[in-house]
Order: structure tokens, then sequence, then C-alpha cells
């Protein structure tokens, strides 16, 4: 088991949000995705109580919203998630899953499906046009370590990095890879790495 980040507290929160401008956005995906998960595992009456929180209860998947209101979400849900997954880190890790597979789903991520025919490698080599289709801000970049295995580099991205290694672990089971492994960790105030690999 692995121990916690310690990312998952009030302060944390704050202070990623104080360094969000008005121009940083994500695309509307990325909240239904979240709360989702929420009324899956913790029913129609926490997703009401997600919801209330919010100013704006119906997300259009490829609308942008601020990331500081889907940072205030993401937490709201990690820390209602957190008794049922073991801590925050693996409710934040839970509550990105779902992201690739709706991602794969939309229109774009089908295109982003035909890259796969040779295996995930061409799918993480475009990871950094995905993040920007889904995000405005962050730079994201793959370094490739061997034929199966890399690092993911993210800059200026709000988002934590249980969160990137969640949708990693989306991506390899939404195409069938079932032995992959991922670690990541903070290395800046808004900048992660995320090792990643398959069998």
């Amino acid at each position: 088991m692995r121990a916690e980040s310690g990312l998952g507290t009030e302060q944390e929160l704050r202070r990623r949000l104080s360094l969000a401008t008005p121009m940083d956005t994500v695309r509307g995906m990325s909240f239904q995705t979240t709360l989702e998960v929420v009324r899956v595992d913790l029913g129609e009456e926490a997703l009401a109580r997600c919801v209330k929180q919010l100013g704006e209860p119906n997300y259009k998947s490829f609308f942008t919203y601020p990331v500081s209101d889907y940072l205030r979400l993401q937490y709201s849900a990690a820390w209602m998630l957190m008794e049922k997954h073991g801590g925050f880190d693996n409710a934040i890790r839970r509550t990105a899953g779902g992201m690739a597979p709706g991602f794969l789903g939309s229109v774009v991520g089908k295109a982003f499906m035909l890259l796969t025919k040779e295996g995930p490698r061409q799918l993480i080599n475009n990871m950094p046009v995905a993040f920007r289709a889904a995000s405005s801000f962050g730079e994201v970049s793959v370094h490739w370590t061997g034929p199966r295995s890399g690092v993911l580099t993210t800059k200026r991205d709000f988002l934590l990095y249980m969160g990137h290694e969640g949708g990693l672990l989306g991506l390899f089971r939404a195409m069938g890879i079932k032995d992959a492994r991922v670690s990541g960790r903070q290395t800046g105030p808004l900048d992660n790495e995320v090792e990643f690999s398959w069998g």
C-alpha cells in the first residue's frame, strides 16, 4: 500500500486555487466523469450534494469551465469517496480512471483510437494533443525510456499526479492491457512526473 501524498488537504486546494487564472479552463467532460463516479459509487443523494456545491448543474462535454470550479468539485468528490477507496489519493485515481473511456468514446477519442493499431505507444505519444483538447493550461511531454515504458511530464498543471495515474490506468484498461504499472510524483508547485510501463 503506497503512502498518501498529503495533497488532499484544504490548504493544498486553496494553494492551487490561488494560482489559477480566469484563462485556465477544462472541458465539461471532466466534470461529468467525476460526478458520474460519485453517482455510481455513493448514490443519487451524494451526487445531489455534490451538484448543490456547483454553480452550473449541467456541464456540456466540450464547453469550457474554470479549472478552479473543477478543482473544488474534484476535491469535494474525493473527500466523499475517501472512505470507500482507502484514502484521498485512491479516490482521485478512481475519479480520473473514467476519463479515458469517456474521452475514447467521444468523436475526438474515436479518431485517437485509430492510432492504436500498433498498441498504446502511438496513443500515448498523442497525449499532449489530447491534454490540450481537454484543458487550456499546462504543458505535457512524453519521454520514452524503453519500447514499453516512459515518463509523462506535466508543467503548470493544476491536476494532481494521482489523476494522471488514474487516467493512464484507465487508458490501458480501455485498450485491454492488464499488466500496466504507473507511479507518479509532484516535482514542482504545479509540475508532475508519472512513470508508466506495460508487459
